[in-house]
């Protein structure tokens, strides 16, 4: 008897003592399950070592909508308020199910609708997938979907490397400024420009092929990569969708990065293979995945500088000729002088959603692109551009999740290049109540506008430059 206590002190002394950081890993799982038809939807979340005190779906979606499940082992009940869910008694290894109609979503706010495009359905995960109202900075979280047979599902959140269909959303990925597809699409891989692009295109008449679809997005993604040597993101995620429009080509585009990188498209039912690539929405879309993160109040730089390398990229990529890609700049410089009000540049920029100045903020702030990359070239006899500064800011700023003030990044730029230059251009442009003055650049460029037309003078300071600009990038 003797012996007894003797072995459980050994083996309370040799036995391996547990793993700390496994024992107090926080995080949880989503297990989404859709039903045949894309009609109903039901989220199951497990907590472990981790309870929240609220849950949250995006901003002003109406909780009301949600069916809670208290049925199952380790199901929790839930209090619902205005303000968010608050699990009763939720414990780690406790679970809170939920289901919801597709379309009770149909009816919101810009942000947060659920759209049907055929048989396939498109919306923002926010509006979805309750989230801690406080996410924890060290949690790990996983997402899986069961879809119906012959179903995908198209997310630009990082796929689990160890377990097939499970994805890894973090604290960005379940906004109301990401989009996420699911249906009967194929998804289409193509590798271009050292990144991974995930094709899916929706369920909608169309004229264009698939083959037309991956070059259009190839010559896309081929075109942002002269900038950066290689595409700035190592994965995106393309959702294609198709509409009715008496528009040929492409209808809009937008740039999210919530969770992953992913450009959302509006291709005209109408467009045909031949008339996809080097069109400006894509490359314009594509370029904001390599630009840092600003607040909606600094448009001006956020879409004015991919505004101005809309068009220099695609003359740089041979779709425009290097003429064409000063006319294309003219032309918009012209729109965004007929636009907007006698606010300055800064108070447009930062009202523009009120006030609906995109061309006068967009090209404005086209123009201090010009004029900083136009001074640079000067100042630096040829050797530092306008492209040195991008590749700077994507180097230093790409990949931050939290937004900048755009002022802050152009004071980081002087500082990089040891001298103010793009803050004091951005300054006496975005305080002027008057479109910025590209004349100065179209002097030092040789350009001259004639009856709406850019023509080159036969001498100019920066000739060299003016092609140069529009060249492509030799990369070692």
């Amino acid at each position: 008897m003797r012996i007894l206590p003797l072995l459980l002190v050994l083996f309370v002394v040799f036995a391996p003592a547990p793993d700390p950081a496994a024992a107090q890993t926080r995080g949880w799982e989503y297990r989404v399950r859709f039903d045949e038809g894309l009609q109903t939807m039901q989220v199951e979340i497990c907590f472990r070592n981790f309870s929240p005190r609220r849950l949250t779906l995006g901003e002003r979606i109406p909780l009301q909508r949600l069916r809670f499940d208290t049925r199952g082992p380790n199901a929790t009940r839930v209090e619902v308020r205005p303000d968010g869910v608050y699990p009763i008694g939720l414990r780690s290894g406790g679970c809170i199910r939920y289901s919801m109609a597709i379309d009770s979503l149909r009816g919101g706010g810009r942000r947060q609708k659920v759209n049907r495009v055929g048989k396939d359905i498109i919306g923002p995960p926010g509006a979805l997938f309750l989230k801690p109202a406080l996410w924890p900075g060290d949690a790990q979280v996983g997402l899986s979907f069961e879809l119906p047979q012959g179903y995908r599902a198209a997310v630009p959140w990082p796929a689990d490397p160890d377990t097939p269909g499970r994805y890894l959303p973090d604290r960005f990925a379940l906004r109301l400024e990401g989009l996420i597809a699911v249906g009967r699409f194929p998804v289409d891989e193509i590798r271009v420009a050292g990144t991974v692009v995930d094709i899916a295109v929706l369920d909608a008449p169309r004229r264009a092929s698939p083959e037309g679809i991956r070059t259009w997005i190839r010559a896309a993604v081929s075109a942002v990569a002269d900038l950066y040597g290689k595409f700035p993101m190592p994965h995106v995620t393309a959702l294609i969708q198709p509409v009715p429009s008496g528009k040929p080509g492409v209808v809009f585009g937008q740039a999210m990065r919530a969770g992953g990188g992913h450009v959302h498209l509006l291709l005209s039912s109408r467009a045909q293979d031949s008339q996809l690539p080097g069109e400006w929405i894509a490359i314009h879309e594509m370029t904001h995945l390599g630009m840092p993160w600003t607040y909606d109040t600094d448009s001006w730089l956020q879409e004015g500088f991919v505004t101005y390398y809309q068009e220099v990229l695609r003359a740089r990529a041979g779709f425009l000729t290097e003429q064409g890609g000063w006319q294309q700049l003219h032309e918009g410089f012209g729109r965004g002088r007929r636009s907007g009000g006698s606010r300055t540049l800064a108070d447009e920029s930062k009202d523009m959603y009120r006030y609906h100045t995109f061309h006068r903020v967009y090209w404005g702030g086209a123009a201090i692109a010009l004029r900083i990359d136009v001074e640079l070239r000067k100042r630096s006899g040829g050797r530092r551009s306008l492209d040195d500064v991008m590749r700077m800011l994507q180097r230093n700023f790409g990949t931050t999740r939290q937004p900048h003030h755009a002022i802050d990044l152009m004071r980081a730029v002087d500082r990089w290049l040891g001298q103010p230059i793009c803050t004091v251009i951005a300054d006496v442009c975005l305080q002027s109540r008057k479109f910025p003055s590209v004349e100065p650049a179209y002097e030092a460029l040789g350009l001259i506008s004639l009856d709406g037309r850019v023509v080159y003078a036969k001498t100019a300071p920066q000739a060299a430059d003016r092609s140069r600009i529009m060249q492509a990038t030799k990369w070692n």
